[in-house]
């Protein structure tokens, strides 16, 4: 079967012009609330059209996704105005169940979405919730997994999949009911880089061969040439719909119809990224059907604006982060595993010392986050591995650890302990005994910092997911840990707050010399702030140096389920392109742009 066929449940081409998608003024207020989450969307989606939907967090998309198969408003409750038919049905008096067939959602956390243990039985529960007859079963559900490319895993256990193969079966489950529109919020969230080039290039298959997608997504560097559409949120509302070339050629600060400035807080693909900041440098006005959306095309716009050789620009070499002779961490030949025979890590070294910004890298299932339940006692260590301030973890109690060690965990719901945002940040300092008066001053300054004071009266489990996970860095902010863990930190954040909450980390770095040791798959996180980075791969330490040193081996990436940054891919070609130029490989936008510019100069 083709995949037009999953995609269709007719088997037949449908009309290009056929609407799959029609809201109109359509305003939604969640129940208790009284500021609008959607403000007067109006949005239509035509069958085969693959539409991107970016944004600040807690902006609306989400919620605007709940829309399509009618969560909102008869699932959540709300005040719902304006008029919306998903599928040729009207929102308001089709239920939920109704539109089974027609829309099918995918979330971020593959895990919160699979409830079977078994592939097969997990691909199969929906057409068996529907009364299809067995053999149309089994026929569906094999068609789905050989679309997503799970041929031959029908029989394995969804606890033996990588985090980007539980996401393809979590599609294989849903396009096995042929449903019209293929709606995703965030897919590739909690996946590898590996993994989530794996779940996008999929997407791109399906919308190939016709399937209608919507998308929300923050990851745009390896979306932005493959879809066809890209519509922006600001607070509720639309504030951009059109072409993707379009959307990358706006300033970060746009100007709405009415003249308004209007905060484009929005990730960017970097080849983007590279060709705004080249125009500007170079006062070169760039039209938008010139404006480059992946490495080749910027390659090419950039070799335009090299000049003849020049002197190289001299670039501060990042360190590798190696401490002194008193470091913070040690860990000594650590080895461990729920199961001896399997161990999760295998003879690993490591030290950190005070002041540094460390990235630890891996594929999903390295072994990352066990190093970090160690590191903060959640899991036992074995004794003298893992040496705190020259103390044995293993001796030490949660109370000493934590003292020392803040933990921000992958999924900050796990990490909640109270129903109100400014009791959960104040927790920590409460059990620490702190006075009344400097809890509500420090907590008060922090919520400021992280932007969620207007929500401190809400409960933590009411923000969206990019607030809650700045709720969880706040709660360990607050406490001036020596060493702060982040796993993932920037997961469901815009680039303004992502910006924002690592500019908080350095300058946590420079007040309290603290060490932020950050669990991320985010390359471009890695390229532009790190100051170090470790890389595991099965349970073993592969690297630890310089993320330039880390992004120019390509056996490690490869090892390690990693992808280079695209200004890196941007910078080499670049300087392929002209051997006897001043280009040279680099991992920041700035550098290239005056290595350019410079050699511009110099022909002048």
């Amino acid at each position: 079967m083709t995949l037009a066929a999953v995609a269709d449940p007719d088997s037949t081409l449908q009309s290009k012009a056929a609407v799959a998608v029609d809201l109109r003024s359509i305003s939604y207020t969640y129940e208790g609330e009284t500021e609008a989450v959607l403000n007067d969307v109006t949005l239509e989606v035509r069958d085969g059209e693959f539409l991107l939907i970016l944004g600040p967090s807690g902006c609306g998309k989400s919620t605007l996704l709940q829309l399509l198969n009618g969560t909102i408003p008869h699932t959540l409750k709300g005040t719902l105005t304006g008029e919306a038919t998903v599928c040729g049905k009207p929102l308001a008096s089709t239920k939920v169940a109704s539109f089974a067939t027609d829309v099918g959602m995918v979330f971020q956390d593959p895990d919160s979405q699979i409830i079977c243990t078994r592939v097969r039985d997990e691909v199969c529960f929906g057409l068996e919730n529907l009364c299809r007859p067995a053999a149309e079963i089994m026929q569906c559900q094999a068609d789905a997994l050989h679309v997503v490319g799970l041929d031959g895993f029908g029989d394995r256990s969804v606890f033996d999949l990588s985090g980007g193969q539980k996401q393809r079966v979590s599609i294989a489950a849903v396009l096995a009911v042929r449903p019209r529109l293929l709606v995703l919020d965030e897919p590739t969230a909690n996946l590898d880089p590996a993994g989530m080039a794996d779940v996008f290039g999929l997407l791109h298959d399906l919308s190939k061969a016709g399937t209608t997608i919507v998308m929300v997504e923050h990851r745009v560097d390896e979306l932005a040439d493959r879809v066809s559409r890209v519509v922006m949120m600001d607070r509720g509302r639309v504030t951009f719909d059109g072409s993707p070339r379009a959307a990358f050629s706006r300033p970060r600060a746009a100007l709405s119809e009415e003249g308004q400035a209007v905060p484009v807080s929005a990730w960017f693909p970097q080849a983007s990224e590279f060709a705004l900041a080249l125009s500007a440098a170079c006062a070169a006005p760039l039209l938008p059907d010139d404006m480059p959306l992946d490495v080749a095309e910027a390659v090419a716009l950039g070799s335009r604006f090299v000049g003849s050789a020049a002197a190289r620009p001299s670039e501060p070499s990042a360190g590798s982060g190696q401490p002194g002779d008193k470091p913070l961490l040690s860990v000594r030949h650590l080895s461990f595993g729920y199961d001896r025979a399997a161990p999760i890590l295998d003879d690993v070294s490591l030290d950190l010392g005070r002041g540094h910004l460390v990235a630890l890298c891996g594929r999903n299932g390295s072994g990352k986050t066990t190093l970090a339940r160690l590191i903060m006692g959640i899991n036992d260590a074995p004794k003298q591995s893992i040496l705190l301030n020259g103390k044995d973890i293993s001796a030490l109690g949660p109370k000493e650890i934590s003292a020392e060690v803040g933990y921000v965990f992958q999924n900050p719901d796990h990490q909640f302990v109270t129903d109100r945002v400014w009791d959960e940040v104040a927790y920590g300092l409460t059990v620490r005994g702190m006075s009344d008066v400097a809890i509500r001053e420090r907590v008060d300054e922090v919520l400021g910092i992280v932007d969620l004071a207007r929500y401190a009266e809400r409960s933590p489990f009411s923000l969206s997911l990019g607030e809650r996970r700045r709720l969880s860095v706040a709660t360990m902010l607050v406490l001036e840990p020596h060493l702060l863990i982040l796993d993932e930190p920037t997961i469901g954040q815009d680039h303004e707050r992502a910006q924002l909450l690592m500019g908080l980390m350095v300058r946590l770095r420079e007040r309290y010399n603290t060490t932020v040791l950050m669990i991320t798959h985010d390359v471009r996180l890695v390229a532009e702030w790190a100051d170090r980075a470790l890389v595991l791969s099965g349970g073993r330490l592969l690297f630890d140096g310089s993320p330039d040193a880390m992004f120019a081996d390509d056996a490690l990436l490869r090892a390690g389920g990693l992808l280079t940054p695209p200004i890196f891919d941007i910078s080499r070609g670049i300087a392929a392109a002209h051997p006897d130029g001043p280009v040279r490989p680099t991992l920041s936008v700035p550098a290239l742009v005056s290595a350019i510019t410079l050699s511009r100069r110099v022909m002048a």
